[in-house]
């Protein structure tokens, strides 16, 4: 192998040269998952590192139990090419409390991968557990 085929193996990546190229990218990810309903998809996407700092300090009291469901709220956008989050409102927690647990679940262990991270295993559980009583 010469040092010609090393930099063919090896291409250039663009490096960011300023903050105006760090603050001008847009690295919102989306993904689509399942709904509350069948057949019906609901659309995600990432959060702010911001977002997920307000959100992870914010829970403690009443904002502690309703943790998962800011989470749906901050999270859902709509189609593209908008992807507008409409049901950032606290308002619409109340919605998502008459929601089974097992749903709403399953829509909180996606958003927290789409912004890599994990829930330790039975930790969600103990959460509705205490809840419940």
């Amino acid at each position: 192998m010469t040092m010609t085929d090393v930099k063919e193996v090896k291409k250039a990546e663009a490096v960011a040269g300023s903050m105006a190229e760090i603050e001008a990218a847009n690295n919102v990810e989306y993904d689509t998952i399942p709904g509350f309903k069948l057949g019906q998809t609901l659309r995600i996407g990432s959060l702010s590192a911001g977002d997920l700092i307000v959100w992870s300090e914010a829970n403690e009291g009443e904002a502690k139990r309703t943790a998962g469901l800011r989470l749906i709220t901050q999270s859902l956008v709509g189609p593209e090419p908008d992807n507008v989050r409409y049901a950032n409102d606290p308002k619409n927690i109340v919605i998502f409390r008459a929601k089974t647990h097992k749903t709403t679940e399953a829509v909180v262990k996606a958003i927290l991968k789409l912004n890599g991270m994990e829930v330790a295993k039975g930790e969600m559980k103990a959460e509705a557990d205490a809840k419940n009583g």
